[in-house]
């Protein structure tokens, strides 16, 4: 039996564990590139254009489009129950959490890969989206609990 405090306690490991090597990586190049007097993207080449919309749609795809189709897929599989098990949730929660966990490292090769201010800020800013969104807090999980009519064993 898992209480609600150890359900959150473990999505935030697993949020953790994905999202923040990648966290890290790019706030430590972001630093490097704004203060340092050497440019950690020197010994790397711009990357061809084409990745740079093959990356800004990935982002797209992580940071949006994969949770909510997610999130759809599994209001429809539960709609017509009148109580959610913990395990098909934790699943759920776990699957959003992944997945938007790919974004930061999107981040992270937009930041490396030398691309269009465009392309890169476009990222950036659905990998903030995506980390800030999907953080596993006890509100946004209250909320999904009662939302989706979860039970406890």
């Amino acid at each position: 039996m898992i209480s609600k405090l150890e359900l959150i306690s473990s999505l935030k490991r697993l949020y953790w564990l994905i999202t923040g090597p990648a966290l890290i990586i790019v706030a430590c190049l972001l630093v490097a590139r704004n203060f340092g007097s050497h440019s950690p993207e020197a010994a790397i080449r711009q990357l061809p254009e084409i990745w740079h919309v093959m990356l800004f749609t990935g982002a797209a795809a992580t940071a949006i489009a994969g949770p909510v189709l997610i999130r759809v897929k599994f209001a429809y599989k539960v709609r017509q129950n009148l109580q959610v098990q913990i395990s098909p949730f934790l699943t759920f929660q776990r699957r959003l959490i992944i997945v938007s966990g790919i974004t930061p490292y999107l981040a992270l090769a937009a930041v490396c890969g030398r691309l269009s201010e465009f392309h890169a800020g476009g990222i950036i800013l659905m990998a903030l989206y995506g980390v800030y969104y999907y953080f596993p807090s006890k509100k946004r999980i209250a909320h999904d609990i009662k939302l989706f009519r979860v039970v406890w064993p």
